[in-house]
């Protein structure tokens, strides 16, 4: 994806986020697979690296 994806990808997360708070029986229909859980384990970590690559990669 280019950066303009991935900032409006972000942007319909963090909205989805807003209404899970306000609302707590909201469900967006966000599967919770693989690829999330690791995108939350890298944030939860604390390590976002700046790469020229998808740190989702292999």
């Amino acid at each position: 994806m280019k950066a303009e994806d991935h900032r409006k990808v972000a942007q319909w997360h963090l909205k989805q986020a807003e209404l899970h708070e306000a609302d707590g029986g909201y469900a967006c229909g966000c599967p919770a697979d693989e690829q999330n859980a690791k995108i939350i384990e890298i944030v939860d970590s604390g390590v976002i690296e700046e790469d020229l690559s998808c740190s989702l990669g292999g």
